[in-house]
């Protein structure tokens, strides 16, 4: 078919320019051709059998059928190689097949009507498909067997497609010389009614500075095209986004003007618009919400923040998450670490608590976060990344520690409560110290009633404010001081290498009560019956190191001398007591 290429004339198609790189595909690799085709060949295979298909290359010379296409059960037409479409249609069909392959090449499927040189009675129907891409040769099928005379055609048929490629001739002031039939149908607009107007009338206010630019470039250096993409004005009043390619072919004696190759991307800018929008409401979204977000990629770099996780975090945005979250209290950091690489290596979602230095305080002040992690995922279940929601919780972590206080220590006296000093009893029996055993000093307030009697359970809170002052000064760091009844208090001591050790804290203890405790300027007196016991055993429990402690401070108080007495085996005419008293003392506890 070489002869048809000379009256097509060479059009930038036939060289390397996009457009023939394109090939009757959109730039995602879609081959419309090819999908159209088996779309034909399948409807025909239930409707008529005897379809032929034939085979051109690039020039429309007739090629051997590629044996990869599937003809689902179709012929291949009986003519020789070499030969062309023209060689088989009647005189007057020729130009209406050349029209054709020329709009098979500005899309991706074509079709004409024609009578066949070898019976002109009968009309055929020649479906041409651009599969260049599929099998490197454009495809055409034969179809109909109805007279001619009547017009009489097979009804089967494939859906006719709007064209996405068009055509535009244009001289150096950008004077629109001539369309294509394409460029109708894209844009509405007939070849009468934008022939002799500039193309720049047709463009969309916000774009005419992009397409002056690329007017100009093009106009500074011939040869393949500038690529723009711009709304162009459809005759409804609409506009159309098309991808326009500009070809500088003054020098060409084929054409002297510049070919503008249109593609329309309507469809394609659609999407990207409502992806934009998507995008623009998830931006909004995660700008509102009452949280801080931060998006990781796989490699620890940071993908996303918004305003409020640097108003929490106080730091501006890094690439690095450790880096981002810098502010985190050191001894914290790990927790994130570890959370994170949890969240990674086994896409089982995290959540911890830290510390994190208050911005623009001073040094230590801080406030508590929440990372509350979540894994992200690809279709195929692989860890992408992780989405982390930061809260303020630093009201949240006060109540809860306040809440903890109020069941773990003594209202009054800041001391621990009953239920908590056992617990922590319990705790230190059940340790392995290596220092020694746990040692309980039991203290009971002598005459504490009177001072109640007689200034009123106002003073008497007072009073034991200070006891408990006492009893911390005198004890370690590591030791707890208990508040178990109304007057008594329990000392625990981990660690106590010996019964003696335990005494001498005692004595400490017993000399810092003796001393009087002054309640609105007048000294009242202050002294407390003390009993140690040191537990010898690894099996003794909390209830018998607790009723050994009280029987040696019974002991103590009936010396009346307020030094501590340390338990030895008791007096069997006394058990009875001991153990009455440690029922009552024990209830609740636990």
């Amino acid at each position: 078919m070489a002869h048809v290429s000379s009256q097509l004339g060479s059009t930038p198609e036939d060289s390397d320019s996009p457009a023939n790189a394109r090939g009757g595909t959109d730039d995602t690799g879609y081959d419309e051709g090819e999908d159209l085709l088996n779309a034909l060949l399948a409807t025909l295979a239930e409707a008529h059998t005897q379809a032929a298909v034939l085979a051109m290359g690039q020039n429309g010379v007739l090629e051997p059928v590629p044996e990869s296409l599937d003809l689902h059960g179709h012929r291949v037409a009986t003519v020789p190689i070499g030969s062309s479409a023209l060689d088989l249609v009647t005189p007057e069909c020729k130009a209406r097949v050349i029209e054709a392959w020329e709009r098979l090449r500005l899309g991706s499927h074509s079709r004409v009507k024609v009578r066949l040189l070898e019976d002109p009675r009968f009309l055929v129907t020649l479906d041409y498909f651009d599969t260049r891409r599929a099998f490197g040769l454009y495809i055409a099928v034969g179809s109909g067997t109805g007279l001619a005379e009547d017009e009489q055609t097979l009804g089967t048929t494939v859906p006719d497609l709007a064209p996405r490629f068009a055509r535009e001739l244009k001289d150096e002031l950008a004077l629109i010389l001539k369309v294509d039939e394409a460029f109708t149908q894209i844009l509405g607009w007939s070849p009468e009614e934008v022939v002799g107007k500039r193309s720049l009338e047709f463009i969309h206010p916000d774009d005419q500075e992009l397409a002056l630019a690329n007017w100009t470039d093009l106009l500074a250096a011939e040869g393949p095209g500038r690529r723009v993409r711009l709304r162009h004005l459809h005759r409804d009043g609409s506009w159309v986004w098309v991808e326009v390619t500009n070809h500088n072919l003054f020098d060409d004696p084929n054409y002297g003007c510049v070919v503008a190759e249109m593609v329309d991307i309507s469809d394609e800018m659609a999407t990207h618009e409502a992806l934009r929008a998507r995008e623009q409401l998830l931006d909004r979204v995660a700008e509102s919400v009452p949280v801080g977000l931060l998006e990781v990629g796989a490699d620890s770099r940071v993908v996303y923040t918004n305003d409020r996780f640097h108003f929490m975090i106080g730091i501006d945005r890094t690439e690095d998450v450790m880096e981002q979250l810098a502010s985190v209290v050191e001894d914290d950091r790990k927790l994130v670490q570890d959370a994170l690489e949890t969240v990674f290596g086994n896409g089982v979602d995290a959540y911890v608590e830290v510390r994190v230095t208050q911005p623009g305080g001073r040094d230590g002040d801080v406030h508590y976060c929440s990372l509350n992690m979540r894994a992200l995922t690809d279709k195929a279940g692989g860890v992408t990344g992780a989405i982390v929601c930061v809260e303020n919780v630093t009201e949240t972590v006060k109540t809860r520690e306040e809440l903890r206080a109020q069941a773990t220590v003594d209202s009054v006296t800041r001391c621990y409560n009953r239920a908590s000093t056992m617990s922590a009893l319990e705790a230190m029996l059940s340790s392995d110290d290596q220092r020694g055993r746990p040692a309980v000093i039991f203290v009971d307030l002598d005459r504490f009633n009177e001072v109640n009697d007689a200034l009123g359970h106002a003073a008497g809170d007072e009073f034991l404010k200070v006891v408990a002052e006492r009893l911390h000064r005198g004890v370690r760091g590591e030791d707890v001081v208990g508040r178990i009844g109304s007057d008594e208090f329990l000392v625990l001591c981990p660690g106590m290498s010996s019964p003696a050790e335990a005494m001498r804290t005692a004595s400490r203890l017993a000399e810092s009560l003796h001393d009087p405790i002054r309640l609105n300027g007048d000294p009242i007196p202050s002294r407390a019956s003390i009993g140690v016991a040191w537990s010898r055993s690894p099996d003794t429990t909390v209830r018998k190191l607790v009723s050994e402690a009280d029987a040696a401070m019974y002991a103590s108080k009936r010396v009346g001398s307020g030094k501590p007495v340390l338990f030895s085996e008791p007096d069997p005419n006394t058990e009875s007591t001991r153990s009455e008293r440690w029922s009552a003392l024990s209830e609740n506890a636990y």
